[in-house]
């Protein structure tokens, strides 16, 4: 008994050790004037994932995804499992009702609505005001109806005060109206454009605003995605570039499997408070977007291991839990 005891009391000494250690670093990395380390990085991000025991259901996440239409359903499936896999307790699709079975039938573990369309404003802002975090853009299309409703979703979200996740088609409606997101209130918005996405942006943000990727306010950051993932932030020392990982093959629906595991990062970050000041949201979009972008490059780099040139977004999906135990286990 005593022998047990003292185990217990050493385990704790060291537990509390670790956790001083770590909560130095992170309030060294929120006072400092130069630019995130990896490793450090690395570091915060395993502080921020939430223990297992004594959760109750929903208290690791509820994310919402919007997105899908006639022609693309299988996007935001690979958001919503990324996000369930990575480690969200509940992922709602919000989609079109001809996408709504199709998506149902992939995976009965998702909650599938389809109130994408006009007629459904008020369940849609009800099931919003449930979100942690909303994730726009997979799969969402580019009608013009769909765009007109993605700006009042935004603008809803604005209202609420969400946490933000806007991808693919999504950047294509903040293209459409560059304004949509200015200052975006806290916690914020991250944006994740690939090359050519991120080129659209820079184009139709107004030419004396500075850097372009502070348009749009304190609290809006940008992931540019590519064969070197680039953070960007209005807080300087929060940048960072990483090419750690990934391979030469890029499968559609990558984009999408990132997009849905930020989403879960950015609700365990924001709830982490890292810097437990003014500048925490925006600490929190950089925890969580490098988070996001490691554990994607992982799961492909581990994809095409073993499927080389014919590894597809699928194959990803499988790597999830074996990624995130070996970058942040």
């Amino acid at each position: 008994m005593i022998v047990n005891s003292l185990k217990s009391i050493y385990m704790c000494i060291i537990i509390i050790t670790n956790l001083s250690a770590i909560q130095t670093l992170m309030l060294n990395e929120c006072a400092s004037t130069t630019d995130l380390q990896l490793p450090n990085l690395k570091v915060i991000t395993k502080s921020i994932i939430p223990e297992l025991n004594g959760k109750g259901k929903g208290e690791a996440g509820k994310v919402g995804i919007i997105g899908g239409s006639v022609e693309y359903t299988g996007a935001p499936y690979f958001a919503a499992i990324s996000a369930l896999r990575v480690g969200a307790d509940l992922v709602y699709v919000i989609t079109t009702e001809n996408a709504a079975p199709i998506i149902k039938s992939y995976s009965p573990d998702l909650i599938v609505y389809p109130f994408l369309n006009a007629h459904s404003a008020s369940k849609l802002n009800f099931i919003l005001s449930k979100m942690d975090v909303v994730v726009i853009g997979p799969g969402l299309g580019r009608d013009d109806d769909i765009i007109k409703l993605t700006h009042e979703i935004i603008q809803t979200c604005q209202t609420l005060k969400k946490p933000l996740v806007i991808d693919a088609d999504g950047l294509y409606a903040v293209w459409k109206n560059i304004s949509i997101l200015k200052d975006y209130p806290s916690p914020g918005a991250i944006l994740t454009p690939n090359h050519k996405e991120a080129t659209r942006l820079i184009q139709a943000v107004p030419s004396k605003s500075g850097a372009w990727y502070d348009y749009w306010g304190k609290y809006v950051s940008v992931l540019s995605k590519g064969e070197q993932d680039r953070y960007h932030s209005s807080i300087v020392p929060f940048r960072w570039t990483s090419s750690d990982g990934g391979s030469g093959r890029r499968a559609g629906g990558q984009g999408d499997i990132l997009s849905g595991s930020l989403a879960t990062f950015f609700n365990w970050a924001l709830k982490s408070y890292i810097c437990e000041n003014e500048q925490s949201a925006q600490f929190a979009q950089s925890v969580a977007a490098y988070a996001a972008a490691k554990l994607t490059r992982s799961c492909n780099s581990k994809a095409y291991e073993t499927y080389g040139r014919s590894m597809i977004a699928s194959d990803m999906l499988k790597e999830i839990h074996r990624a995130f135990e070996d970058e942040f286990e």
